[in-house]
């Protein structure tokens, strides 16, 4: 299959950029570092892009994982309550808080799973895929990570 073109790319980057790049701020809870290595996903996309164009949106998430691997989730993420200005913002601010809380108790292959199924809307196959490992791999991350993140919900909620 022939190289995809400079002009896919952009077509990629115009459609799966915000997504993508939302996936990997919560995956990483690091807005540098997720811009960072997105941007640099989309240059070795450029400069060596994937063989097909079958799910670019996972192919890209999974290398700009791979780029913003040093010094991941060591910085805590700020969140400004203060400039909410209404009860649903309010609301909406203190569940992204929680679903933050909840996902720093996992590991960063437990986060970078359940981001890519929840968040991205990945089907256990295509992490499968993304990420080089087996569904049974992606399912049993899943549910254990899930049960992890009830579990802290319960002993600190």
């Amino acid at each position: 299959m022939p190289d995809i073109t400079a002009e896919r790319w952009a077509e990629l980057y115009d459609r799966a950029f915000p997504q993508v790049y939302r996936a990997l701020v919560a995956a990483t809870f690091d807005r540098e570092r997720a811009l960072d290595g997105l941007h640099d996903a989309f240059e070795e996309g450029l400069r060596h892009p994937p063989h097909d164009d079958r799910n670019l949106e996972g192919w890209l998430y999974r290398v700009a994982l791979r780029k913003t691997r040093r010094g991941l989730f060591r910085a805590r993420r700020e969140v400004p309550i203060g400039e909410a200005s209404s009860t649903d913002e309010v609301a909406a601010v203190i569940q992204r808080l929680e679903v933050g809380r909840l996902l720093a108790l996992l590991t960063e292959r437990q986060r970078a799973i359940v981001v890519a199924h929840y968040y991205l809307g990945l089907t256990q196959d295509e992490i499968a895929d993304s990420l080089g490992i087996r569904r049974g791999t992606v399912s049993a991350t899943v549910s254990q990570s899930l049960a992890h993140m009830r579990e802290g919900g319960t002993v600190n909620g």
